[in-house]
């Protein structure tokens, strides 16, 4: 086992280090915080969508979707917010600081580290999972967390307009279509003509270490220090209790090999930076946020081969 961890530890270290060499750059300030955005905006509204159109246009040549997917991984989700509202609840949070509570510990990082983790360690065949997970996730958790905010107000007019437009929000996320055109095509049998197929073939190879950096370079505006025991808190929710009980649903429902890894990866995946930006509209735990954001992607660089690991991955 202890060769299976070091193995995994080698394959992730490298996608780790390009995280820490965009932190660095940050950090040295070799660049704005202006050249960080429109890296950002260049990876999730071009590079990202490319890449995973790319993936998916090849759909029919992998095994097919397991819907049930969505039991595993959103059921655990459930779980795990429920936990989330309660551990809130022991730091004495209103409700909206409980919203953020619950959703930092479901949140993940599916897109700029998922994607390239999933790819490298369990190939192209864990790409349907994940593609499945990041559109339901776009769609139900941005979703969840409008809702519950404008639902748990004691004063003031509930703003269900603004539950309405988020759904809306979903069709119009960059990834989102990606995804969705890339499998319509995938569907089809049709292979992409030559050309098309090479140039996304470049645009794929420079996306998940422009990713991974990008992500760097976001982690190094969060604070190791801020609200440090509620950090530690939803990511241990988050990196450890998640992929646990997404693992005990998939195999209770009966889930293949490849789905259920796919599936306990990505409920092992760190905070997603997007919490951060929820906790700031909401005016409401953004140093747990940040916090949880930060300690849940470090600990990751060990947590997600130990995970690779007990899930008997293969060399």
């Amino acid at each position: 086992m202890l060769n299976l961890f070091l193995y995994h530890l080698q394959l992730c270290l490298p996608l780790f280090l390009l995280v820490i060499v965009g932190w660095a750059l940050i950090k040295a300030k070799l660049f704005e915080q202006s050249v960080v955005r429109a890296l950002s905006g260049f990876t999730f509204r071009f590079l990202m969508p490319a890449m995973l159109f790319s993936l998916m246009s090849k759909l029919s040549e992998m095994p097919p979707m397991d819907w049930r997917v969505l039991i595993a991984f959103f059921g655990s989700c459930i779980v795990i917010y429920c936990l989330g509202r309660t551990a809130g609840r022991f730091f004495g949070l209103d409700n909206t600081g409980k919203t953020i509570f619950g959703m930092a510990a479901i949140f993940g990082n599916n897109v700029q580290l998922g994607v390239p983790i999933l790819q490298v360690s369990l190939g192209n065949e864990a790409m349907p999972t994940i593609s499945l997970l990041i559109i339901f996730s776009v769609l139900l958790l941005w979703t969840t967390a409008i809702a519950s905010v404008e639902l748990g107000k004691t004063e003031g007019t509930k703003d269900w307009a603004k539950i309405g437009r988020s759904l809306l929000k979903v069709f119009k996320n960059p990834v989102v279509i990606g995804i969705i055109t890339g499998s319509a095509w995938g569907l089809t049998g049709w292979e992409l003509p030559q050309v098309v197929d090479k140039t996304l073939g470049y645009v794929s190879s420079a996306t998940t270490p422009i990713a991974l950096i990008v992500v760097g370079m976001g982690l190094a505006q969060h604070s190791f220090s801020a609200a440090l025991p509620r950090g530690l808190t939803i990511s241990t929710l988050k990196i450890v209790i998640h992929p646990i009980i997404v693992y005990c649903i998939a195999r209770l429902i009966g889930l293949d090999t490849i789905t259920t890894n796919a599936c306990v990866l990505t409920a092992a995946l760190p905070v997603a930076i997007n919490v951060y930006l929820m906790a700031s509209e909401f005016r409401s735990e953004e140093g747990a946020a940040s916090n949880a954001i930060f300690v849940s992607t470090m600990l990751s660089a060990l947590l997600i081969p130990l995970t690779l690991t007990l899930l008997g991955v293969s060399l």
